[in-house]
């Protein structure tokens, strides 16, 4: 499954925004997945997770915040292998396979709050220790539905001017959560 997500990626990134997408050549250190460039520049790096459905029955607790915090997770390692001095931004793209998790899951995952139908932050849980410093490392968040485009999240504010630049959009907002 993660090889359907990395060309979902790829391809996104490359047909939208006609960036190089090239692909960091596996080895034993654990790498992100690609470095993503335009005109031969090193725009930023790219990690890949992708979070398939769950297939359970029955009752238990809502895994979706564990498994997108885990993956973020996953991805810090990863960028620091390649990217310790935060030279260039680390984009994280979470592709979601399954249809009872989706955006709102991250941003509950990120922030500990939820929007309410009054379009109200509503904090809701604890944000983990763990997950505060991991945005320090992902700046970045582009979130897929099967496959599909939904929107962008940012984690780190510091780099959101120049990646909306790479992107080629006005601004690219974090979320407000006052």
């Amino acid at each position: 499954m993660a090889r359907r997500g990395e060309k979902i990626t790829k391809e996104f990134l490359e047909s939208q925004y006609g960036f190089e997408v090239v692909k960091i050549p596996e080895t034993d250190q654990k790498t992100p997945d690609f470095e993503v460039r335009k005109n031969g520049k090193l725009l930023f790096y790219c990690e890949e997770k992708t979070m398939n459905e769950d297939d359970f029955e029955g009752e238990k607790p809502d895994p979706a915040y564990n498994s997108i915090s885990r993956k973020i997770h996953e991805s810090v390692n990863q960028f620091k292998s390649v990217n310790g001095k935060r030279n260039y931004p680390n984009v994280l793209v979470l592709n979601n396979m399954d249809t009872l998790r989706n955006i709102n899951d991250l941003a509950i995952t990120v922030t500990g709050k939820a929007l309410t139908a009054e379009g109200k932050w509503l904090q809701i849980r604890n944000v983990s220790n763990t997950t505060q410093n991991d945005k320090k490392v992902v700046d970045l968040i582009l979130w897929f539905d099967k496959g599909k485009f939904i929107n962008f999240f940012t984690l780190n504010p510091t780099c959101t001017k120049d990646l909306a630049e790479s992107f080629g959009v006005k601004e690219i907002h974090q979320m407000e959560m006052e």
